[in-house]
């Protein structure tokens, strides 16, 4: 199996130089600590620039993991994929990514589980040219994501099979563009003809005349996109660690639709995410509470594991064997739902 090293090779330079120094200045946070080290030490990867990951970030910043004995730093690698092999080569003990990835590494045999699902909805809008007013203008065009097996080009794949196209079929390239700021940066200038975006973005382009064609954030098909991931030999040794990272993110994401909380929240989303105007802030923040909705109880449904992996075939055949089951774990949310964490803990969310 390729190594974290060998993957980075094929980022750009600065971000292999980024996320490098990040395992070389962190790189003691993933060592075994003793009993009596307390909190724990705990390096945790997220894969994209999006607020799915929110919860996380609150958990955090707003002192959630420490709460229940963790000291955990949260680190973007830039990939899905890249973030699984962190797990795998223990650079990163938990990871918030996305199911994509994951169902990708499992599939080719790696020691990787879902523990639990934050959001239960594909939570992105197809954006397009003005000029291209239906699906078929989308014939021989270019659609952005970010990577290749990531949550934005899995959520351009359902996009284009719930508009009736297909890649080969059609002639629809595929690009790897970067993260959303860059495709929304390549829509505009025409490099790219079209790119799944989070809902946050969705006024960003509006006002720049782009449009939307499809809002994957109403399907009635069940998904589970942004999903809590660590190899399950780690769970295996350490199901104290394991507990006490969830309670945290159940603490973060009951903190998050509280109204009281509003500003903390848009602080993080505009750290983490890199905006500046206060529009861009509350665009963000209000999408952000939208695609958190439904998730009331941050489990694993199997339907919305099958639908993504299903979704992925077309890119990846070798899954074909691949079922929902294989992916997850469901013990530990299974336990904090029947101890009545997780109900405390929403309680407070309003």
């Amino acid at each position: 199996m390729a190594t974290i090293g060998r993957l980075l090779y094929a980022m750009t330079q600065q971000s292999f130089i980024q996320v490098c120094l990040v395992v070389v200045l962190l790189g003691s946070l993933v060592c075994p600590t003793s009993a009596q080290e307390a909190p724990r030490k705990l390096l945790v990867a997220y894969a994209g620039l999006i607020s799915t990951h929110t919860s996380v970030w609150l958990g955090e910043d707003q002192g959630f993991f420490k709460k229940h004995g963790l000291d955990a730093t949260s680190v973007f690698t830039g990939s899905g994929s890249v973030t699984s092999q962190a797990l795998l080569a223990g650079e990163a003990r938990i990871a918030s990514t996305s199911v994509g990835p994951t169902a990708g590494a499992v599939g080719a045999g790696a020691d990787l589980a879902i523990l639990a699902g934050l959001i239960h909805i594909l939570p992105y809008q197809f954006w397009v040219h003005p000029q291209l007013r239906q699906p078929a203008d989308l014939k021989g065009k270019r659609v952005a994501i970010s990577t290749f097996g990531s949550g934005s080009h899995l959520a351009a794949e359902v996009a284009l099979q719930q508009l009736g196209l297909d890649p080969a079929r059609d002639k629809i390239a595929i690009i790897q563009v970067g993260q959303q700021p860059e495709r929304v940066a390549a829509l505009l200038t025409g490099r790219i003809d079209a790119s799944a975006l989070d809902p946050g973005f969705a006024q960003t382009a509006k006002d720049k005349g782009l449009t939307m064609m499809l809002d994957m954030t109403k399907a009635d098909i069940p998904y589970l996109n942004t999903v809590i991931v660590a190899s399950r030999s780690y769970a295996r040794e350490n199901p104290q660690l394991i507990e006490s990272f969830l309670k945290g993110t159940v603490d973060g994401l009951a903190f998050l639709p509280n109204p009281a909380n509003e500003k903390a929240v848009k602080s993080v989303l505009a750290r983490r995410l890199r905006l500046t105007s206060p529009q861009s802030v509350q665009a963000m923040y209000d999408s952000t509470l939208e695609i958190h909705a439904k998730t009331k109880v941050p489990n694993v449904p199997l339907a919305g594991v099958q639908n993504m992996i299903d979704a992925l075939l077309r890119i990846n055949p070798r899954m074909a064997k691949l079922k929902a089951a294989d992916l997850v774990d469901t013990s530990f949310i299974e336990r904090l739902e029947k101890s009545g964490y997780i109900k405390e803990a929403m309680k407070r969310s309003g």
